[in-house]
């Protein structure tokens, strides 16, 4: 379930994300969030966790394609670096996660998803504010 939510995410983040980048962005934040809520009060009902994995999955997949296409939106001058410096610091944030997550091991399996819930909600405000790499659309 979880590896075809991630093929439609990566397929519906490539489709929609040049011509609504901010909009896509902010989207798949708060599907994100609004999987790990799911998931939070679907810890003991099974066919509501199933569905907040998938969820997540979609967000999961648009997530890196979304982040991509800004870095490459604003390193359009030179792609190649602008793309080692994004997976830099996705490895970065993968590690953080690795840490976040063992440090998070003492907590109960339900508390986890209210615990990453703590980091979704300031990159939603980050990347509502951020208008560079994420042009909103201009009104016709």
């Amino acid at each position: 379930m979880y590896g075809l939510a991630g093929f439609l995410g990566t397929w519906l983040g490539g489709v929609l994300v040049d011509r609504r980048p901010h909009t896509v962005l902010l989207g798949t934040i708060a599907l994100l969030a609004g999987s790990l809520v799911l998931l939070g009060a679907s810890v003991r009902l099974q066919p509501l966790a199933v569905a907040a994995v998938a969820l997540w999955g979609v967000a999961f997949a648009a997530l890196p394609v979304t982040l991509q296409s800004g870095v490459l939106r604003l390193g359009a001058t030179a792609p190649d670096a602008a793309s080692s410096w994004y997976v830099s610091a996705f490895n970065l944030g993968i590690g953080g996660g690795a840490l976040a997550g063992g440090l998070l091991s003492a907590f109960p399996v339900g508390a986890l998803p209210w615990m990453a819930l703590i980091s979704v909600a300031p990159a939603f405000v980050v990347a509502w504010t951020t208008r560079a790499a994420f042009p909103r659309p201009q009104s016709r």
